[in-house]
């Protein structure tokens, strides 16, 4: 299709869905709408338009007989349709660096989503722009133990979601949509394997064919789409609007913020942009960020702040596709690779002196250019309260989910991820009812890269829907502690007998599909009573590269005293369906865990 025709195609079609849109706002059921959305597969959207879903429409009702409400399903697309360039707004820019993406663009992946809010049970009706019937019977809903309910409806698809306090984080994927992701390596020789395709002859890593010798390292849709359904806010987290301590921002560009004496910024619903060589530096006055249900926001947010309780609220977006990958603002937004000045979504520091909560509820953040959030100063006296908090679009590397300050709750969360997705590097955590879509690169759960006095920290209740690991590098497993940042795997004396890693508990973990290893833990710790229970994983990816194999070396300090482990225990887990015990736990059987004999001693590291 020529190009001219397809944005033709793209203006008839938003025009017709923009003409005609029904939204409600009553105390059951709020939608909501963007007159400027941009259906736009290819390049990046205006900076006033919304990237709107190019293959679904989204309504919503309170009701399985209607009436139905429109709900706007956005769309977020690989490098946000800039390409791999360094410089922003600069298009001849382009480099070969490694930014985590691969073969996506070139087999056009795509990643839509909706949200609304509901106080009783909900209905979503998902139609097919493309003209295509949605069938009940070819559709899937991931975590598939929601089991929800799917019923025809006149070409459409009705997903029942019954109301829930803690809210609803799914994806509704339809098997003809659905992408085999296949790898260049069949063995586990080598850490630099990646993602062929035969799809397009122009693109990243084309083959004309694909060989016995490439194996399946993930299933996902081609076109994903996501529903977000969220509690109502209670009135505390929604701010006075037409107070005299409110900044309301006008739509549009946004210059800055960091002159305004009001303590906080409210982004009604709209669209605004602070461009790709700026962000959001807060006013010291400024503790409270408000997105309304209808705000889009592209830009990131840094406070200044040292007030005791720092707040992001709201159901808005807050989207860094304008950025170019690992923005710095040292460096004019350019691309650098030097992680310490790299653009956070969620910047701040803390001081000493007083202890702050950064506390999340309600925003989704989309295509962060980099780690998502960090705070610098003194983070022991950082604490993170979040819940109804969304990342999608993570495809660029090192898109790690939030930091977890000591003391630390987060729950009812859903993040796409393309690195250390649930940091657990303090103590006194709780983690629980998550749902991630993980991408290549490092662990779900991580608590290492350096030696930690690490207690009390609990993870419950983890939906893995996808996760597809292209090489056995960086830890491709649920639960991971890596290797001392900066140094090799194969250094075995860099643990600090000092530090203690104990009390852990990570369990109610389920990954759906091709799965990572159990577990990649270097003990850079001494470890005691750390469990992990209720596990189960459909499949590993093919044995002969390795991936499969959870493994926990034997690492010592520097004058050779090994790490000790004590009471690490393994119970309830199951790989398709089948317990593993201590029969089949070994490599190269149905556990797979790779266990040294220092450690399989009694009292170390056991099954049951």
């Amino acid at each position: 299709m020529a190009w001219s025709t397809f944005v033709l195609i793209s203006f008839l079609l938003w025009l017709s869905v923009a003409a005609t849109n029904t939204t409600i706002n009553d105390t059951f059921l709020q939608t909501w709408w963007h007159n400027t959305g941009e259906i736009n597969t290819q390049t990046p959207v205006q900076a006033g338009n919304v990237r709107q879903s190019h293959l679904y429409s989204v309504q919503v009702g309170s009701s399985a007989n209607g009436p139905f409400y429109d709900s706007f399903a956005y769309e977020t697309i690989p490098r946000n349709g800039q390409g791999n360039i360094l410089i922003p707004g600069d298009p001849y820019s382009t480099t070969d660096n490694d930014d985590g993406i691969t073969i996506e663009p070139d087999v056009n992946i795509t990643m839509a989503w909706s949200s609304f809010l509901y106080s009783s049970d909900a209905w979503v009706k998902v139609s097919r722009t493309d003209g295509s019937p949605a069938n009940s019977s070819s559709v899937v809903i991931r975590p598939t133990n929601l089991d929800y309910d799917v019923a025809d409806s006149n070409g459409d698809i009705v997903v029942h979601v019954p109301y829930t306090s803690f809210g609803s984080r799914f994806s509704i994927e339809f098997q003809e949509d659905l992408y085999t992701y296949v790898d260049s390596c069949s063995t586990d020789s080598s850490t630099e394997c990646g993602y062929v395709q035969n799809e397009n002859p122009h693109g990243f890593s084309y083959v004309f064919n694909y060989t016995e010798s490439m194996p399946i390292m993930g299933v996902e849709p081609r076109n994903a789409l996501l529903i977000f359904a969220g509690p109502f806010p209670e009135s505390q987290y929604v701010p006075v609007v037409s107070a005299e301590s409110s900044c309301v921002v006008d739509p549009g560009f946004v210059g800055t913020l960091s002159e305004t004496t009001a303590s906080t910024v409210v982004f009604n619903p709209g669209v605004y942009y602070f461009g790709a060589t700026n962000h959001a530096i807060l006013s010291p006055s400024v503790n409270w960020v408000y997105f309304a249900p209808g705000a889009f926001v592209k830009g990131a947010i840094q406070f200044t702040s040292n007030a005791s309780l720092i707040l992001a609220t709201g159901s808005g977006v807050l989207s860094g596709e304008q950025y170019v990958y690992q923005a710095d603002p040292s460096q004019g937004y350019t691309n650098s690779e030097n992680n310490d000045d790299c653009l956070r979504m969620w910047s701040g520091h803390s001081t000493s002196d007083v202890n702050q909560t950064f506390l999340v509820a309600g925003p989704t953040v989309n295509s962060p250019p980099f780690n998502s959030m960090d705070f610098t100063g003194d983070v022991s006296t950082m604490t993170v309260q979040a819940w109804e908090y969304k990342q999608v679009g993570a495809y660029f590397g090192q898109t790690d989910g939030m930091e977890n300050y000591p003391g630390s709750h987060v729950h009812d969360v859903f993040y796409h991820s393309n690195d250390d997705t649930l940091k657990t590097y303090y103590s006194d955590v709780l983690i629980e009812r998550v749902v991630v879509w993980k991408a290549t690169t490092a662990p779900t759960i991580q608590f290492g890269w350096c030696s930690r006095n690490l207690t009390n920290v609990t993870v419950d209740n983890v939906d893995i829907i996808h996760s597809r690991y292209s090489s056995n590098g960086s830890h491709p497993s649920l639960i991971g502690a890596n290797q001392v940042y900066g140094t090799s795997e194969t250094d075995i004396s860099t643990a600090d007998l000092s530090n203690t890693i104990s009390n852990i508990t990570l369990s109610n973990l389920r990954s759906e599909g091709i799965s990572g290893d159990l577990f990649r833990i270097v003990p850079l710790s001494n470890i005691q009573n750390l469990r992990i229970e209720n596990v189960s994983i459909d499949a590993f990816s093919a044995v002969t590269n390795g991936i499969h194999e959870s493994q926990i070396p034997v690492f010592t300090d520097a004058a050779g005293v090994p790490v000790q482990i004590s009471n690490f225990v393994v119970s309830g887990y199951y790989v398709n369906g089948t317990a593993v015990t201590e029969n089949n736990m070994g490599a190269g059987s149905l556990g797979s865990l790779n266990i040294p004999e220092d450690f399989a001693r009694e009292g170390g590291v056991t099954i049951v």
